[in-house]
């Protein structure tokens, strides 16, 4: 007898879940590869930074996959996962949030601090608007995760937390 489409669902679900947190995180972990190097040298000495094919083309793919995961999450809504334990929840968060420092940090030096021997194409300060932004999106897909292994309860996708 073939199983029933109920009974094959919430399995599938929570491997959807998992396949788009690992795209996010996929290009989360190929930003900080990328970028964390270029902050350090350009901190160093901002007159030597040259802008480079290749790690743009690395921080375009990086965007495309947090991108595609973030938002075929958000509009799949498939759920999360079932298991609980809370510190593994808040090291997940914390993460998270150290993860978004170098965002916070890279955002302070291209459009806060700038160095007048720092010079970087147009395309590149929205090359790092993007990549700042899916950053954020996947700070909040991080913290709904961590809630839900905590065992609070997520908010909807795209509402504030109060």
């Amino acid at each position: 007898m073939p199983r029933s489409a109920l009974s094959v669902r919430p399995l599938e679900s929570g491997r959807r879940y998992l396949f788009l947190f690992g795209l996010q995180t996929t290009g989360a972990l190929i930003i900080i590869r990328v970028a964390l190097p270029i902050y350090r040298a350009v901190v160093a000495d901002p007159a030597a930074h040259q802008v480079r094919v290749d790690r743009t083309i690395w921080a375009l793919v990086a965007v495309a996959l947090m991108q595609a995961g973030f938002w075929l999450r958000h509009r799949l809504q498939p759920p999360l996962p079932r298991f609980r334990n809370a510190l593994i929840g808040y090291v997940i968060w914390f993460l998270g949030r150290m993860s978004f420092l170098l965002a916070t940090a890279i955002f302070g030096f291209v459009f806060l601090a700038q160095k007048p021997q720092f010079q970087i194409p147009a395309s590149s300060y929205f090359l790092t608007l993007a990549g700042l932004f899916s950053f954020f999106c996947y700070t909040q897909e991080v913290e709904r995760l961590a809630k839900s292994l905590i065992g609070r309860r997520p908010e909807p996708a795209g509402s504030d937390e109060k």
